[in-house]
C-alpha cells in the first residue's frame, strides 16, 4: 500500500488516473468529485455541482479534461485545476451510470438507466448517436483500445459489443445469471472481461466468441450471505493481472496467465469495495469503498511473488490461458 486519501464523505464509487500520473480523481455519493494531486505538498481539489451521487469519473487521454457522471442525469466536464471550470450537459433522461473518453480522445460515451448508450464528440460535446438494444439499465460501458468498438453491460444480464461507426450491436453475450456491474477491454483488444452480481468474473475472446477464463465465487461475504463483484480492471505491464472489488469488502488480484487468485488485499475497513482501476502503465492501482478513502497501491506483484516463491514467470500471452478455469 502506497498511500491513502481522505476527504470525501459517503461511499466512494469510482476512481480514475490522469495519464501523466500527477493526479487521480474520485467520485462519491456525497455528490462531490475530488481531484487528488500526487505531489504531496499540493492539496486536493473538491468539485461540487452535481445534485446526485457520482457514478463514474474519467480523465481524457491528454489529461486536460475530467468527465463525471451522476444520478442527476448530467455529465460534467471539469478542467482539473484549482478552480475546476466546468461545462454541464443533460446527457440522459435517467441516471447516468458511466462516462468514458475514447483512447483517441475524439469521443465520449455515456451509459444510462434509460437503457441507452450515447456517443458524443469531445469537441463542443456534440451528440453523435445512441446505441440502443439493452432491455434494462446500462450499468457500465467502455471503448475498445482502438476506439472502434464499445462494450456494455446491463441489468438485463447481457454484455453487448457495438460497432461505433455503424451504430450496431455486433454480438450479445449471455454469460451471466445476474446484473452486470462492470466490463473492460484487455489492451490486446481481443479479450473482454465482465463481472456481475452472480459473483463471477468472465473473460471472453471476442475473435473466437469463446469463454477463456471463469473465476467463480469471487467475492462472497459468508457471514452476511451476500455476494457480487462490483468492479474489475486489467493491469500489469502486459495486462497479465486483473483486480476486482466486491461485496465482501476485499480487493483481489487474479493472475490471468496462471488462471488463479494471486493476492487478497484487506485495506478497506467496512462495507463493499466499489471500484478498482489500474494506472495506464499498470504499475499502480487505486481502490475505493464505503470507508471514505481511496487507497493507492503499487502493483509489483511479480517481484513480490518471485521473492516469496523464487519462481520466474514467462510473459503472459492471451492464447496460452485457454481453458484455465478457477473453481
Amino acid at each position: 500500500l502506497e498511500r491513502s486519501f481522505f476527504g470525501q464523505k459517503g461511499k466512494i464509487t469510482c476512481v480514475s488516473f490522469r495519464s501523466s500520473m500527477t493526479q487521480m480523481a474520485s467520485g462519491s455519493t456525497d455528490n462531490s468529485v475530488m481531484v487528488w494531486n500526487f505531489p504531496a505538498h499540493l492539496r486536493a481539489y473538491k468539485y461540487t455541482g452535481h445534485t446526485g451521487p457520482i457514478t463514474s469519473v474519467h480523465f481524457s487521454p491528454s489529461g486536460r479534461l475530467l468527465a463525471s457522471s451522476s444520478k442527476d442525469c448530467t455529465v460534467r466536464l471539469w478542467t482539473p485545476r484549482a478552480k475546476g471550470e466546468v461545462s454541464v450537459f443533460k446527457a440522459h433522461t435517467s441516471a447516468v451510470r458511466a462516462v468514458q473518453f475514447s483512447k483517441d480522445g475524439k469521443s465520449l460515451l455515456t451509459a444510462s438507466d434509460d437503457k441507452s448508450i450515447k456517443i458524443w464528440s469531445t469537441k463542443g460535446m456534440k451528440f453523435q448517436h445512441s446505441l440502443l438494444g439493452h432491455l434494462n439499465w446500462v450499468k457500465t460501458a467502455c471503448f475498445s483500445p482502438n476506439s472502434k468498438l464499445v462494450l456494455s453491460g446491463s441489468d438485463d444480464k447481457t454484455v453487448k459489443l457495438w460497432d461505433v461507426h455503424n451504430k450496431t450491436c455486433i454480438k450479445t453475450f449471455w454469460v451471466h445469471k445476474d446484473s452486470i456491474n462492470n466490463v473492460q477491454f484487455h489492451s490486446s483488444g481481443s479479450i473482454i472481461a465482465s463481472c456481475s452480481d452472480d459473483n463471477t468474473i468472465k473473460l471472453i475472446d471476442i475473435r473466437m466468441n469463446k469463454l477463456i477464463q471463469l473465476y467463480e465465487n469471487a467475492h462472497e461475504h459468508t457471514r452476511k450471505k451476500t455476494k457480487g463483484v462490483t468492479s474489475i480492471s486489467f493491469g500489469g505491464a502486459d495486462n497479465e493481472y486483473l483486480s476486482s472489488s466486491g461485496v465482501d469488502g476485499l480487493i483481489k488480484i487474479w493472475d490471468l496467465k496462471e488462471g488463479h487468485l494471486l493476492y487478497t488485499l484487506y485495506g478497506h475497513k467496512k462495507g463493499p469495495t466499489l471500484a478498482t482501476t489500474f494506472s495506464n502503465e499498470g504499475n499502480y492501482f487505486a481502490t475505493t469503498g464505503c470507508d471514505e478513502q481511496v487507497l493507492l497501491w503499487k502493483s509489483n506483484f511479480k517481484e513480490e511473488y518471485n521473492n516469496e516463491n523464487e519462481r520466474n514467470y514467462s510473459t503472459y500471452s492471451p492464447s496460452m490461458n485457454d481453458k484455465n478455469k478457477k473453481k
